[in-house]
């Protein structure tokens, strides 16, 4: 049976459950798992209780800066859960006769709406949880669960406040980049963030610190040759 999208449900109860099961993953039993807290999530999809999907991303995102051996593992649940939340609002809409689609935002805004949060809070408060962060992101980017688009804001923040001459958020785009660059497809990616102009501007700042300044310049080594100037 097809639940009601208004159907009760205890929200807190369900976040408890999910925590437990986010507490039991790892590598070696990420499919059975994976699976149990799709299912879950999936039934809070059908009743349209967001908060719970909510709550799940938060977390994702606080865990996977928290436990930075696991940053690909949570990303690529991300991954597993993204797609199947998609598939099950196409057979919601399918149930309407093609005619409504899902009001409620996908799991991927959820997410990028969880990470530009915790972004928000590493810059003003908690600095030591930048570096893992966009490490994270990056993760999310090669798997295909964060639009580009939806990622370009905060690297632009990140590089008007290293041409302002704060090294940590140079420190932050070298870590994101190299995330990015270990696939082959992660070039591309890079490129379309507009990563080689923005560095090229960077490096042109007399302020920047000679740490940065030797960040950004291993960065510029990942990208083919001719794309960024020697600065």
């Amino acid at each position: 049976m097809w639940n009601s999208w208004s159907s009760q449900h205890d929200s807190r109860l369900e976040q408890k459950r999910i925590c437990g099961l986010l507490n039991k993953l790892n590598v070696t039993n990420f499919d059975s798992v994976a699976t149990r807290l799709i299912e879950r999530l999936t039934n809070c999809r059908r009743r349209g209780v967001v908060e719970t999907i909510e709550a799940f991303a938060n977390s994702i995102v606080l865990r996977a800066v928290e436990d930075t051996q696991r940053s690909s593992l949570y990303a690529y649940l991300c991954r597993r859960v993204d797609r199947e939340l998609e598939m099950e609002d196409r057979r919601w809409t399918r149930l309407n006769d093609g005619t409504r689609q899902s009001s409620h935002p996908s799991f991927a805004s959820i997410l990028v709406d969880a990470c530009e949060s915790r972004f928000t809070q590493a810059l003003d408060e908690r600095a030591t949880h930048l570096f893992p962060l966009v490490e994270f992101i990056g993760d999310l980017l090669l798997d295909g669960v964060l639009p580009i688009a939806d990622v370009q804001d905060l690297v632009h923040q990140l590089f008007t406040l290293a041409e302002q001459g704060q090294e940590g958020s140079a420190i932050a785009l070298s870590r994101l980049y190299r995330r990015v660059a270990r696939e082959q497809e992660g070039v591309y990616i890079l490129e379309q963030l507009g990563a080689s102009g923005s560095i090229e501007r960077v490096l042109e700042e007399d302020i920047i610190t000679p740490k940065a300044r030797y960040l950004l310049m291993a960065v510029v080594d990942l990208f083919p040759p001719g794309t960024c100037r020697r600065l």
